[in-house]
């Protein structure tokens, strides 16, 4: 539970780094890269033929090849893969896929760090589709 705060934390830390520092609002906003990352797929037979859009954040999880919040995609098949998440990540089992599916993929073209400021914009519009799961 205390990672998932940790998450949110840098999610929200990075929204507010974005939007709430100074600047007269000329030119913000622009550049995103929204809706570059539904790639789905990543070779491990993700339901309905894969490719498409992740209809969940475990699915984006384990569509991909990241090692994301203790779920390693790699080490399993995708159905037990988003079986796994959803028992231990039930928070995940939500309606977040594509903006999950556009995180991972940034992740993933940026060697898989949580850390990179690289994907601030995806980051940012994931944190806000799963925030109502952490009250």
């Amino acid at each position: 539970m205390k990672k998932q705060h940790i998450l949110l934390s840098i999610v929200f830390g990075s929204m507010l780094a974005i939007t709430g520092c100074g600047g007269d609002g000329e030119g913000d906003g622009t550049g995103g890269t929204n809706g570059t990352g539904a790639t789905g797929g990543g070779g491990t037979g993700a339901t309905g033929g894969g490719g498409g859009p992740s209809s969940s954040t475990c699915e984006a999880i384990c569509s991909g090849t990241c090692d994301f919040e203790g779920v390693d995609p790699t080490a399993m098949e995708f159905e037990q893969c988003v079986s796994t998440c959803n028992e231990f990540l039930p928070q995940f089992n939500d309606d977040c896929g594509s903006q999950g599916d556009a995180y991972l993929s940034c992740l993933e073209d940026n060697e898989c760090d949580e850390e990179t400021q690289n994907c601030n914009n995806e980051a940012i519009a994931w944190g806000m589709c799963i925030a109502p799961a952490f009250p």
